[in-house]
């Protein structure tokens, strides 16, 4: 091979979607479904992919004897666990990290706010954020002056969030007692913490529930960790 064809193919390698990338986008309901579309795509052949997503505002336009307020910040509304999710999921695409619940405030029966939501990568590597199933409901909001505190009506939602997927290094997450190999040791720690857990290393798809999909986990990973 001459040093033209080197060139030529180092150069076609470099050129491509990158493993990782981060946006920042606004997702606006007042009760239909809602899709965002990364304007540009990630490699779609990685074998394991992270998702880190992190609401950085969030706002609401509320309604009072048929007068509209707002937009008013409702971040003290959404608990730290919601506010920052990180999920994992296998390669190559599509694929998907899952849906996860938000529901606001979180000791209100019905709440204020609540919906599902769930990032996707499809075959062609673009990342896809879809927001599912709004409930907008009622929450005692103070208007100021001459109101005061009210129960107001959630008219329409809007969450600016930052969202990063990236295709990474065969990670081992199985082994969740950290000895470099995938085995029973493991499968005991998620049997010890069965259940709803909160941050927990048997927790392994970080879904907030240690069960049986975090067994398959460890079944699926199962031997020594990669080096």
């Amino acid at each position: 091979m001459d040093f033209i064809s080197i060139v030529l193919l180092s150069g076609s390698a470099l050129i491509g979607p990158p493993d990782q990338d981060m946006w920042t986008f606004a997702a606006t309901s007042s009760g239909e479904n809602f899709s965002w579309t990364s304007p540009n795509p990630i490699t779609a052949t990685g074998t394991d992919y992270e998702m880190l997503y992190t609401i950085t505002e969030a706002t609401v336009m509320v309604s009072y004897i048929g007068i509209e307020f707002g937009p008013n910040d409702v971040m003290d509304m959404i608990t730290e666990d919601l506010i920052n999710t990180w999920r994992s999921s296998t390669g190559p695409a599509p694929l998907d990290f899952g849906w996860i619940h938000i529901s606001a405030p979180a000791n209100q029966d019905p709440p204020a706010l609540s919906f599902d939501w769930r990032v996707e990568l499809d075959a062609k590597g673009n990342v896809i954020y879809r927001m599912e199933n709004l409930f907008l409901g009622q929450s005692e909001y103070d208007l100021g002056w001459p109101w005061g505190s009210v129960i107001v009506n959630l008219e329409s939602g809007t969450i600016v969030a930052e969202l990063g997927v990236a295709s990474v290094d065969t990670p081992c997450y199985a082994d969740i007692t950290q000895d470099g190999i995938v085995n029973v040791s493991d499968i005991l720690e998620v049997i010890s913490g069965w259940g709803y857990c909160l941050d927990c290393p048997a927790d392994i798809n970080q879904d907030d529930l240690i069960n049986v999909i975090d067994l398959l986990q460890i079944v699926s990973r199962w031997g020594p960790c990669p080096r």
